[in-house]
């Protein structure tokens, strides 16, 4: 059982689905498997009936439901249709589509297109902890950053980007999903390697502990640069394989006064570009993440030269000056599986 602003919730495999299979949604959208469960929904995979009349190809789509504890159905069904609303209003191939955004009775949904293929978490999870090829890695932060960089222009702040929240399409594409529902509920107490993990800021908005921000944790009002924050988190994990500040929060980094150290992985230009990302204060975080992305993919000449102020030591100082540290990819034992 999981707890929540000291109330117990159930996990979401305890709870009994809020459709059953086999049931017609508005006589058009027929269930007939759950592709997943958080604390605040269900997502099913469903036959649209008028596309099967219609002789259409792809006929299959996913529901997404609300499906939470009386207590907070109100903020979640209003969240959900205001995602459904600003997700018609947004098409972006790094975006998973939205049709539309309706309500059968009790029920509350959105219907979305039908995604084949697996999450980013998944997909790190399958690597234990290696981190992903270099080519494969920038062909998803590219789309990571043109999807955000699109919801931003829109006026959208994510505010929960996590490997759960990316989806690897089976051709390669990248699509963001949920941008809005929390997935789950849990204490700040609770392990941050949880895989339903988030944390409640307010009634309508929750983040995951691991990935985000200093200000977002502390309950301020979200900003794009708390999303480039969670994205430089995510960057970094799939770069080197593990967490920048060691699974620890940004609080925890703060309070501590951690400094993650250079993937072994990664150029020094490209460092420069992704440790300013990483940068705990938003005030002097990159501010913008078309330019993140867009600097890590192609580093300019002025993060070569900040490289070159930056640089280690030379053979004869390196006694007496400690180099920047590096983090090396594992071998051997298989560290632990990073969080979604």
């Amino acid at each position: 059982m999981k707890r929540s602003r000291g109330r117990i919730h159930p996990k979401p495999l305890e709870r009994a689905l809020p459709i059953p299979l086999g049931t017609k949604v508005r006589e058009r959208f027929k269930i007939i498997d759950v592709i997943g469960r958080g604390g605040m929904s269900t997502v099913y995979r469903a036959i649209d009936l008028v596309r099967v009349r219609a002789r259409a190809i792809d006929t299959d789509v996913a529901l997404k439901v609300i499906d939470v504890d009386e207590g907070y159905r109100q903020d979640a069904i209003a969240l959900l249709h205001r995602e459904g609303r600003r997700l018609l209003e947004l098409q972006h191939p790094n975006i998973v589509r939205v049709y539309d955004s309706d309500e059968d009775g009790s029920l509350h949904f959105l219907v979305m297109e039908l995604l084949h293929g697996k999450t980013l978490a998944r997909a790190l999870a399958e690597r234990e902890g290696q981190p992903l090829e270099p080519a494969v890695a920038l062909r998803i932060i590219a789309g990571v950053g043109a999807g955000l960089s699109a919801a931003h222009a829109a006026g959208m702040i994510h505010g929960d980007i996590k490997p759960g929240n990316i989806f690897i399409t089976r051709d390669g594409g990248v699509k963001l999903i949920d941008f809005g529902t929390a997935q789950a509920t849990a204490r700040r107490d609770q392990p941050l390697d949880d895989d339903d993990t988030s944390l409640y800021i307010d009634r309508l908005r929750a983040v995951t502990p691991a990935y985000a921000s200093l200000e977002m944790l502390g309950g301020d009002s979200p900003d794009a640069r708390d999303d480039v924050f969670s994205f430089a988190v995510i960057a970094y994990l799939i770069l080197a394989g593990s967490h920048p500040f060691e699974g620890k929060t940004a609080a925890q980094a703060w309070q501590e006064r951690m400094a993650p150290p250079r993937p072994a992985t990664l150029s020094a230009p490209r460092w420069v570009v992704l440790r300013e990302a990483l940068t705990l204060a938003r005030a002097e975080r990159t501010a913008r993440v078309a330019a993140f992305a867009e600097r890590l993919r192609s580093p300019g000449w002025r993060d070569y030269w900040r490289a070159w102020l930056h640089r280690p030591p030379s053979a004869s100082t390196a006694e007496q000056e400690p180099s920047e540290p590096v983090a090396r990819a594992p071998s051997g034992a298989t560290p632990g599986e990073p969080p979604p």
